[in-house]
């Protein structure tokens, strides 16, 4: 009788102290601070405190991951060309055990590259006892958006053009990623892109013409077939299918 008495005493005790434990302290902390405080490390580029802030599975998409990618492609696209973030506005739209979803005003810059103002949306979950961020969007992006790269014409190495949400393009040649061979800015309509060179590395070859092009996607890549383009470089080898990089 005493033994089942200690056991049901020991057992009380458990139970009591289980239920007065507190959740672990991140467990409170609200969601717009929590982006503040992953704008200060983003911002800061510190990749091991940024990773702790995502799911091991997490996605991201952002300007230099516009295709959305895993969280270590995103810190090395992070490292290699930097830009700030910041958050404002943000409201949850639902939230449920394990799970949340949250919409912020957010800005992103690069000088001298792009100013982006547009709507945030994380997907958060709750991981190891933390809320984490299993995915994190812009607005739907047109489907040229992002980092496409083919062979150029012979003994002249690869191309990659980059094209940046905000109206901006680059272009990298040879692989070297030192200074882009051209910048410029493009408009859309519909399915249709038209450059226009705003400068290049090579003055020589600085053509400042339009040039339009209709893109489809097709696969993990995109297709560019040339509807007007007076720029010679461009024409030359704009058209055809461009791999995802």
């Amino acid at each position: 009788m005493r033994n089942f008495f200690a056991l049901f005493l020991v057992a009380a005790l458990a139970s009591c102290a289980h239920r007065e434990s507190p959740a672990p302290a991140a467990d409170l902390v609200p969601f717009d601070q929590r982006l503040s405080q992953f704008a200060v490390y983003h911002n800061a580029r510190q990749a091991e405190e940024l990773r702790t802030y995502f799911t091991k599975d997490a996605i991201v998409q952002s300007p230099v991951t516009p295709r959305s990618a895993a969280v270590t492609q995103f810190l090395s696209a992070l490292a290699a060309d930097p830009y700030a973030i910041s958050f404002s506005n943000t409201e949850t739209i639902y939230s449920l055990p394990g799970r949340a979803v949250t919409r912020s005003a957010g800005t992103a810059s690069s000088p001298g590259k792009f100013t982006l103002k547009e709507t945030i949306t994380v997907d958060w979950r709750l991981e190891d006892g933390y809320w984490r961020i299993a995915r994190l969007r812009f607005t739907e992006w047109p489907a040229i958006i992002g980092t496409w790269r083919k062979s150029g014409l012979k003994n002249e190495g690869s191309i990659e053009l980059r094209v940046l949400p905000g109206g901006s393009y680059v272009v990298y040649t040879a692989d070297d990623y030192t200074m882009p061979a051209f910048k410029g800015r493009y408009s859309l309509e519909g399915n249709k892109i038209t450059f226009a060179d705003t400068g290049s590395n090579n003055p020589r070859e600085f053509q400042p013409v339009e040039g339009s092009y209709l893109f489809v996607r097709e696969g993990n890549g995109v297709s560019l077939r040339k509807v007007n383009d007076e720029n010679t470089w461009r024409t030359e080898r704009f058209d055809g299918a461009w791999a995802a990089r």
